[in-house]
């Protein structure tokens, strides 16, 4: 197994979990604000959920990739998937090319 491809596995899952946890950080931002101006209650929650769900979806994609490090060429078309779901990111570009250059283990 190439370890370029575990390394690459294991930087971009912590990339995007570095994204999904201020993807976190903006929503309880966000959701700070609706606590002082009530008046804003409606605006706050509906830009604060544009946040969440990438936040979601980060921690899902950036979780996924850590627990398939050891062995990315089993997980090969899973990492491709999630690579190009994330392509806009770093961690995805990093997770799409371990994802193609990972190998499976011949039994």
């Amino acid at each position: 197994m190439s370890d370029t491809a575990k390394t690459l596995v294991l930087i971009g899952g912590i990339l995007n979990l570095i994204g999904a946890l201020i993807m976190i950080g903006a929503f309880a931002i966000f959701f700070g604000f609706m606590l002082f101006d009530p008046m804003g209650v409606i605006i706050a929650l509906m830009v604060g959920a544009i946040f969440i769900v990438p936040a979601i979806l980060g921690l899902l994609f950036g979780l996924l990739p850590l627990m398939w490090r050891d062995e990315p060429g089993q997980h090969r078309v899973g990492l491709i998937i999630i690579g190009i779901l994330t392509l806009f990111s770093i961690g995805g570009i990093l997770l799409l090319i371990g994802g193609i250059i990972a190998t499976e283990e011949a039994a």
